[in-house]
């Protein structure tokens, strides 16, 4: 991963082996882009290159060197963190503040489980249209990069608040750091589309990037953000509703009332129960409680990406914007995009002075819009934070990081966003 970091702290498995490794490394951003660039185009004629991008399906990039060097440095002047404005400021404050109001989602005059659930996502659902309106009211309609960070950081916001509010539900413990990297690909994929406006101008047709001319490319790169951050939005109300409903029934009811949302939701209410009872017996700070709770935390994460997300990683669209992640995870060696590692942090692109904590994805799981590569991203990524809550070295950070994160402080924002 580039970065400025002084330490980084790598966790995978191989060959079912746990794999730590702390190292230096002080790498400029524009450094690490553009040392990949001269590799990638070291061997290749000065007039034009014509790559191959490895991905499920293929797809033929044809740019010159030149034209190459101008995306890395202009991606890398896009990418340089803004301080919020007081306007900004403002905003965060009222989304943390809706974030933090949950306890109005509940309502007691609805005695049916499945409607209550509903009402739950439902009201969820307003906040989230309420968030959008605040944002659009601060940066304008036109400034729909500004305001799909700012509705991500308002989910990120949300998963904090759940996690607090419901300790014994440990979805959101995780969830948190997952969303931040998607926000950090939202950076990365605008910064790489507002770099290539110079060469759109130019010759904009003749260029092909991930088998798109600039024109499509910078299209499927709004339209497929706006559908993840739409995924985003589906799964918080979904996971909301389910810590909600748990907050206020019992987990075998949930698991009988709810089974027809699907068997692996009812799966993951009855190893919650598990958890509750573990929890009863002797305490939330206790190992078996934590292995209980994190076994319940993947199977709710495997019914999210069964009914939530698989739909949205089947449309074509989205199939483009892999073809786009490939590209800029081959413009970088593989430090730019979205992998499937989990940054256990706030901001990988800025100076870190404290652990620089990653959750690399399984060897075998390199396809994100493959849901068992996703289910085994996630599983690997409870099980791995679950054990560094219990280290000595990296357990006192991580509640740093998410509170941080919860507040909206440090978050990416790309000096380029518009």
């Amino acid at each position: 991963m580039y970065k400025y970091s002084n330490k980084e702290v790598h966790h995978s498995n191989k060959n079912n082996r746990d794999i730590f490794t702390m190292e230096q490394k002080p790498t400029p951003r524009y450094k690490a882009i553009l040392t990949a660039c001269i590799i990638g185009i070291a061997s290749i004629s000065a007039t034009s290159i014509t790559t191959q991008v490895v991905a499920a399906n293929s797809n033929v990039t044809s740019i010159t060197p030149a034209q190459l060097s101008s995306v890395a440095y202009s991606m890398n002047a896009n990418m340089a963190q803004r301080n919020l404005t007081t306007s900004e400021r403002t905003l965060y404050q009222q989304l943390y503040n809706i974030a933090n109001s949950q306890n109005s989602l509940y309502n007691p005059s609805i005695f049916s489980i499945v409607q209550q659930y509903e009402n739950v996502r439902s009201k969820i659902r307003q906040q989230f249209a309420v968030v959008q309106q605040l944002a659009e009211n601060t940066y304008g309609t036109r400034a729909q990069q500004k305001v799909l960070l700012a509705t991500n950081a308002f989910i990120l916001m949300y998963y904090d608040a759940l996690s607090r509010n419901n300790p014994k539900f440990y979805w959101p413990n995780l969830g948190v750091f997952v969303a931040n990297d998607v926000r950090s690909t939202y950076a990365l994929s605008y910064s790489l589309s507002n770099a290539l406006d110079p060469l759109n101008v130019k010759n904009g047709q003749n260029i092909v990037i991930a088998g798109m001319p600039i024109p499509t490319l910078q299209s499927t790169i709004a339209k497929a953000n706006n559908e993840l951050i739409q995924g985003q939005a589906n799964v918080m109300a979904d996971i909301g509703g389910l810590s909600v409903m748990h907050q206020h029934y019992d987990s075998t009811i949930l698991a009988q009332q709810l089974s027809g949302y699907g068997a692996n939701l009812s799966q993951a209410f009855k190893l919650q129960k598990l958890a509750d009872e573990e929890a009863l017996r002797s305490g939330i700070y206790s190992s078996q409680f934590k292995k209980l709770a994190t076994n319940a935390a993947i199977s709710f994460g495997i019914h999210e990406q069964e009914k939530i997300l698989q739909p949205m990683w089947d449309k074509p669209l989205m199939r483009d914007f892999a073809n786009i992640n490939n590209f800029m995870l081959s413009l970088s060696l593989e430090n730019l995009g979205l992998r499937g590692d989990i940054f256990v942090g706030v901001n990988k692109f800025k100076l870190i002075f404290t652990p620089y904590l990653i959750i690399r994805a399984p060897f075998t799981a390199t396809n994100l819009a493959n849901l068992q590569h996703r289910i085994a991203i996630a599983r690997n990524g409870f099980n791995i934070l679950n054990e560094w809550k219990q280290n000595i070295f990296f357990a006192p950070w991580i509640p740093i990081y998410q509170a941080q994160i919860g507040r909206g402080e440090g978050l990416y924002q790309p000096i380029g966003a518009r």
